[in-house]
């Protein structure tokens, strides 16, 4: 059976969820000048937070696919 390959969709998904991270990353820091807000702190939280989480589906796939 071959092995799964790693494609241009899932480079894309990839590249937008480290994009996320670093939105999430922008969005805290340029609002932390202007004080700390609810809504800013939900939005760049919840950025990190889906783009960490994205992240993880490509570290497992790496680490299942090397130790294969």
């Amino acid at each position: 059976m071959p092995e799964p390959r790693f494609t241009r969709s899932d480079l894309y998904r990839t590249a937008t969820s480290a994009l996320m991270v670093a939105l999430g990353l922008v969005i805290l820091a340029r609002t932390l000048g202007f004080g700390l807000h609810l809504m800013s702190l939900l939005v760049g939280v919840g950025f990190i937070a889906l783009g960490a989480y994205r992240l993880s589906f490509v570290v497992a796939y790496l680490r299942r696919r090397g130790s294969a």
